[in-house]
């Protein structure tokens, strides 16, 4: 039987993808869960402690993208008490960026755990030293060219509701609103974004009724 090899050894990375099982790994690539459970063992470690950070929440304004930084500390279960009494907890971290044009369509819509899955996953990558390893959850094997392509950005129906019910209170019709903005005058044409701007706008013109220009008055039942 052959050693265990180390951390500084050329055949560390191919010994670590080896504890891993089947289901642990796609097209090669080894998931988190699995790099996650077999860490303290081929580390001969500790965890003592991970924690996660939303660096960027996913808006309208900067294209639903989230950014999140995972910290991982632990300690050797193998190694001498220092001089001032204390061992040494090592500590790692990894960082990942999501948005819609680098990852799943099917994941989208879900851009803060798939950055927290995918900065763990860095961060078990750093601290284990795997070489030219990337991790199953950073791979994305289909991608939207742009949001606009399919409804992921488009107003929702709860904006277009609530457009509706300030536009009527306020008697506003909603279709010149948007021309005297500056967008679209079809609804459908209109992005999150846009509706976020539009639920502002009508939102200051409760606030002072007087802002109103007449151009934009009159409410209208079939502006959908």
């Amino acid at each position: 039987m052959t050693d265990k090899p180390t951390i500084h050894d050329p055949e560390w990375t191919d010994y670590v993808l080896s504890q891993l099982n089947d289901d642990e790994k796609i097209m090669g690539n080894p998931t988190t869960d699995g790099l996650r459970r077999i860490f303290e063992n081929v580390m001969n470690c500790e965890i003592m402690e991970s924690s996660t950070k939303v660096d960027q929440a996913p808006s309208p304004e900067n294209e639903k993208r989230a950014t999140v930084t995972f910290s991982l500390s632990f300690k050797p279960n193998e190694q001498t008490e220092s001089r001032l009494g204390l061992y040494n907890t090592k500590l790692v971290t990894g960082a990942a960026d999501v948005y819609w044009g680098n990852c799943d369509k099917i994941f989208r819509n879900h851009p803060v755990a798939v950055a927290e899955t995918r900065a763990e996953g860095r961060a078990l990558r750093r601290a284990l030293r795997l070489k030219k390893v990337v991790a199953a959850e950073e791979l994305a094997a289909e991608i939207e060219d742009h949001p606009d392509h399919d409804s992921v950005s488009k107003i929702t129906v709860n904006q277009i509701n609530f457009i509706d019910v300030l536009a009527k209170r306020l008697d506003i019709n909603p279709t010149k609103c948007f021309e005297n903005m500056g967008l679209a005058n079809n609804l459908y044409e209109l992005d999150h974004a846009n509706g976020v701007s539009i639920i502002r706008q009508l939102s200051s013109y409760q606030q002072d009724t007087s802002a109103i220009p007449e151009t934009i008055k009159g409410y209208e039942e079939d502006w959908k």
